[in-house]
């Protein structure tokens, strides 16, 4: 394929290599904070039944984990690199996840998400992203993260997320 093949689906961004980690996602315009940049491409949910398929080049490092389930995120989106002062995150409706500006994103800029919100009981591992606020660490859990971390990122916090957490939710708003 070329990149003739992939207009409709790369308006505003493209896909090459990043100083973060193998592929990234990149604006090929500007954004303004709250901008939605892109519906996800969201391939399927990931079951028993239709697992990850590696012959197919699917990876475990491809998915997202919205409210219990296993879900598939397809090109371009799955080169989303995590960073620890990230620039967009995930807002989800009903049955979509669009990729929204947190900040003004200038157009050659890597899109990034902090890998952490929306996330509870996930594994660890280093991070070397580059941000001058690194932490050294991706937690996997959204309440690991430093408190001032977390009511910095609560207004991002998807609705299911924030259903299912609520007592630890309550529990950081009373602790301000």
């Amino acid at each position: 394929m070329n990149r003739q093949d992939f207009d409709g689906i790369l308006d505003g961004i493209e896909v090459r290599a990043s100083s973060i980690e193998g592929l990234g996602l990149f604006a090929t315009r500007a954004y303004e904070a709250q901008d939605v940049i892109r519906k996800v491409n969201l391939l399927r949910e990931i079951t028993p039944g239709s697992p990850i398929d590696q012959s197919q080049g699917e990876r475990r490092e491809h998915c997202a984990y919205p409210d219990g389930k296993v879900v598939l995120w397809g090109f371009p989106d799955r080169h989303v690199n995590h960073r620890c002062d990230p620039n967009a995150f995930e807002r989800h409706s009903a049955k979509d996840v669009f990729i929204v500006a947190r900040r003004p994103i200038r157009s050659g800029e890597e899109i990034t998400f902090d890998y952490n919100i929306n996330t509870s009981g996930g594994e660890s591992w280093s991070c070397n992203c580059g941000a001058p606020r690194c932490r050294r660490e991706s937690v996997g859990d959204f309440f690991r993260l430093p408190k001032n971390v977390q009511r910095e990122y609560r207004s991002l916090l998807a609705e299911w997320f924030i259903v299912r957490h609520r007592a630890q939710l309550q529990r950081l708003d009373a602790d301000r």
